[in-house]
């Protein structure tokens, strides 16, 4: 019989609000001494609870080494799960293989035949995964509110800006040129494969034909302001250059 302490936190919990690896081992280990159970192994991880707990890197090795008589004991239930299909798919399988899967802030065993405790399984299996929804339309509400700021949201920056020390998008002179010669041959008529060439030539760098219909869609085709004139130079040098691309 191995028994398994297993913790989580996701990357957008606070550690502060009491769902800290650390506290839930501590609660953990309290519910051991009552039901006089020894922790053997400890696994924890940083992860989203919305991934099913089989497809975790942590989550996958268990299963891999669980065997009939183990033990798995959480703090919480969302610890374990925030999805409510696959919370009870394992729980019927953790069932049919004899492994126990305990949840502390439920009291207990959920594989047991507890009619009452399969009853509440189902109910805080339900409100993990709203919760769970809750904080995803948040996160997705202050990207949304980020983007209509100006403010840059994480992940690679958008080509033709840098980011100040606020966290806003300025422009960025050498990019937005590139820009400004991107719409320059747009307005000329030519197609984004052409224009994807040109500015592979002009700059050294690959330029994929879907980055500059991006990136086209996105500034439109104004190409009147800062790095106009950097622009035109950029393409009377290309036409001295290479005058069959015009």
């Amino acid at each position: 019989m191995t028994v398994y302490f297993y913790g989580r936190n996701s990357d957008v919990e606070s550690f502060e609000r009491g769902s800290s690896v650390i506290t839930q081992k501590s609660k953990v280990q309290s519910y051991c001494n009552i039901k006089d159970l020894t922790i053997d192994v400890e696994v924890t991880e940083q992860i989203s609870g919305t991934t099913p707990f089989e497809k975790r890197p942590k989550g996958f090795e268990i299963m891999q080494t669980l065997k009939r008589g183990d033990h798995i004991i959480c703090s919480h239930l969302d610890r374990f799960s925030r999805n409510t299909l696959n919370l009870l798919t394992l729980v019927e399988k953790f069932k049919k293989m004899k492994v126990s899967l305990h949840f502390v802030d439920i009291g207990g065993d959920v594989t047991s035949s507890d009619a009452i405790g399969g009853v509440f399984l189902k109910m805080l299996s339900c409100f993990a995964e709203f919760y769970a929804k809750q904080i995803s339309e948040k996160s997705q509400a202050t990207k949304d509110r980020m983007m209509k700021e100006n403010k840059y949201c994480g992940g690679k920056k958008k080509f033709g800006y840098d980011v100040d020390d606020n966290g806003y998008y300025v422009k960025c002179e050498k990019e937005q040129s590139i820009i400004k010669l991107m719409q320059l041959l747009r307005r000329k008529g030519k197609t984004y494969l052409e224009i994807a060439n040109t500015i592979t030539r002009s700059t050294r760098k690959k330029f994929p034909q879907s980055w500059v219909h991006r990136i086209l869609a996105r500034e439109g085709l104004d190409y009147s302001g800062e790095g106009y004139d950097n622009a035109i130079n950029q393409m009377v040098e290309l036409e001295k250059n290479s005058p069959s691309v015009y």
